[in-house]
């Protein structure tokens, strides 16, 4: 887990991830919270995303909702000449383009990103609702952009849509396998209620729950496999296993 509340350190930080996983509410999200400790002056939003239909159009609705500005990044105004601008805010969230894990432009992308501006960090955003697989390759993939080993600056993790799924052992379990700082969690649409610091006692309960909840079937192939992997294993006894 991230230490605590980070956001309130403030920083330059650029929210990546694939599309959909809801990067532009949780930007919303965050700025909320930081305005509720030190308020709205320093605080400064960017859009990058002007490919996706209406993606600009979201950020600016929160950004009037919170009362805070909103800076479009153009062909003619580079993300470094925003940055410089907005030299003097305390926190600088950035919204960019969704982009697939295998999209061949995201390395591309990330140090485009990192070149604008020596302070910046990069948070993942996932989705919970994702299979546990792709999420590996997510962070795998966007951890690579981001700089290998030591030299990442994948900083952070947020994982988003916790209410639109009945399983988030597989979301905590790749953060976990890939030493990813978990710092937020998201549950729904509201601004800022439903964005929750990412607490480890809370998390593995509530994923107590959600799987007395809705157990997991096991399908025909399932209990196949399971019972040629207890067939061919002896137990401590001598007797084989039975199902």
């Amino acid at each position: 887990m991230a230490r605590e509340d980070l956001i309130l350190d403030g920083g330059v930080i650029a929210l990546v991830g694939p599309t959909g996983v809801g990067k532009t509410t949780t930007i919303a999200k965050l700025a909320a919270r930081y305005a509720e400790r030190h308020g709205l002056r320093d605080i400064a939003l960017v859009a990058m995303d002007h490919y996706r239909i209406g993606a600009a159009e979201q950020l600016y609705t929160y950004g009037r909702l919170l009362g805070v500005p909103v800076y479009t990044v153009t062909p003619q105004q580079s993300l470094r000449e925003v940055l410089t601008r907005l030299g003097d805010r305390r926190l600088v969230l950035i919204d960019t383009v969704g982009m697939s894990p295998r999209d061949e432009n995201l390395k591309q992308q990330i140090e485009m990103l990192g070149a604008a501006n020596p302070r910046l960090k990069f948070w993942l955003t996932m989705s919970a609702t994702s299979q546990s697989h792709d999420q590996d390759e997510v962070i795998r993939r966007f951890s690579g952009a981001a700089g290998e080993g030591s030299e990442s600056r994948l900083a952070a993790c947020v994982i988003s849509k916790l209410d639109e799924t009945t399983r988030i052992g597989g979301a905590l379990s790749a953060a976990i396998r890939h030493r990813l700082p978990l710092a937020y969690v998201t549950d729904g649409q509201r601004v800022p209620e439903d964005l929750q610091i990412a607490r480890a006692d809370g998390l593995v309960i509530r994923a107590q729950q959600l799987a007395r909840n809705a157990p997991m079937e096991l399908d025909d192939d399932t209990m196949a496999l399971r019972f040629a992997h207890s067939s061919s294993t002896p137990s401590t006894s001598g007797v084989q296993a039975h199902v």
